[in-house]
């Protein structure tokens, strides 16, 4: 008995030891490397297409539709549509009242992805002109110069886009203050980390910009539960990188406590389980047959586990070594559990620092006893398939004020 719980703290701290490195090592070139606001002297011609998938979202999507009115960019060059996927609700309503194009889908197979490659086919059909598309969820809120840093970047010749997704609500409830910590992590001490050597992000669902191109060249092509992690493998091995645009801010509205958001996250980790089985194993073998450190650091992202499951794992790991620590030959196994629980705590100070409030996001430390042991309860039931579902809506409350993360 004794010996198992030692081999499984071994395995466990081997692992995230590596992932803490690798997370650190990410966090380090970021702050090295973080680049200032660009300059918006630039005279703008590109032409902008919107796109936001939307099931029954008539409660978030005015408020969306609003911050896109308030875009630093010509009015002339924006083309917002809507796409109604089976909305019972007034989706559409709210849509046209608000100034958008609204595409209404009843049919077809159902899902996020399988809606904005419909949506895609439609306008092509119709002739609409555009130089680039962007991606923005109707629970969103569009930083009001999205537009400006997406074009400025794709000056420089970066065709896929993954933009800054914080929330609009980061200190509503405890909830949202650890939220907030955590898409700091994977936002900017994470992708913005890969940047400097020379490696992609993930895309994440929203906030993304593709150029007509791309467009052209790959359509939409992910239709998993998982679309955005899926169609990020598949652009990665067609030699397509994915930049991080740390000043292109979208805020999406996150739920307020566990029950809100435990639907949307198991969706999210059972899709996830299910594009790393193939995605990881292609990029993996790509990489190393091309020799290419961005498909196999690609492939990392996809398998390492989330920063939450890293702390759970942790805290067995720590619980078992001491158990055992008694025993000579594993003695060692205690310290380095601490030592590695350490490292994550400092990981997640180091990413409360960068919200625009560290001492509100500190408030929120308590609420980590309950949060831990509900995201390792998803994070399984992910990988055991359940939550496998279509698209579906996750309820919120009305918007709230956004707060911006300091980078």
């Amino acid at each position: 008995m004794i010996n198992v719980l030692g081999i499984i703290c071994l395995v466990i701290l081997g692992l995230i030891t590596f992932v803490s490195l690798y997370q650190w090592g990410h966090a380090i070139l970021a702050i090295l490397f973080q680049k200032l606001l660009p300059a918006q002297a630039r005279n703008r011609i590109t032409r902008f297409l919107i796109l936001i998938p939307a099931h029954n979202e008539e409660d978030g999507l005015s408020e969306t539709l609003q911050s896109l009115s308030a875009l630093r960019y010509p009015k002339h060059l924006i083309h917002i549509v809507v796409i109604a996927d089976r909305c019972g609700d007034g989706t559409t309503t709210v849509a046209r009242n608000g100034g958008a194009r609204c595409l209404e889908r009843t049919e077809g197979p159902g899902g996020k992805g399988a809606a904005m490659s419909w949506a895609m086919q439609e306008l092509r059909k119709d002739g609409v002109e555009f130089d680039a598309l962007v991606i923005i969820d109707a629970d969103c809120v569009a930083g009001p110069g999205l537009l400006e840093t997406f074009d400025d970047a794709l000056a420089n010749g970066h065709e896929v886009q993954q933009g800054y997704n914080y929330l609009s609500n980061p200190w509503e409830t405890p909830f949202t203050r650890v939220i907030a910590v955590t898409s700091v992590l994977r936002n900017f001490l994470f992708y913005g980390g890969k940047e400097p050597i020379g490696c992609s992000a993930m895309l994440s669902g929203t906030g993304m910009c593709l150029s007509r191109s791309v467009v052209d060249r790959h359509g939409w092509s992910a239709f998993s539960v998982a679309e955005d992690w899926e169609f990020s493998v598949s652009l990665l091995l067609n030699h397509v990188p994915i930049h991080f645009n740390a000043w292109a801010r979208v805020f999406a509205r996150e739920s307020k406590g566990l029950k809100q958001a435990s639907r949307q996250r198991l969706r999210w980790a059972t899709g996830r389980y299910a594009v790393t089985t193939q995605g990881a194993r292609k990029l993996f073998l790509k990489g190393f047959t091309e020799r290419r450190i961005d498909l196999i650091d690609g492939a990392i992202t996809l398998t390492i586990p989330n920063y939450s499951t890293q702390a759970s794992l942790t805290i067995v790991a720590l619980v078992c070594s001491w158990f055992i620590s008694s025993n000579p030959g594993w003695s060692y196994l205690l310290p380095w559990a601490i030592g590695v629980l350490a490292s994550l705590g400092a990981y997640f100070l180091l990413g409360a620092m960068y919200t625009q409030s560290p001492w509100k996001t500190l408030a929120g430390i308590p609420y980590i006893a309950v949060f831990l042991p509900w995201r390792l309860a998803i994070e399984i039931l992910g990988l055991l398939g359940f939550g496998r579902k279509g698209w579906g809506r996750t309820f919120r409350d009305s918007a709230a004020h956004r707060g911006t993360p300091r980078t």
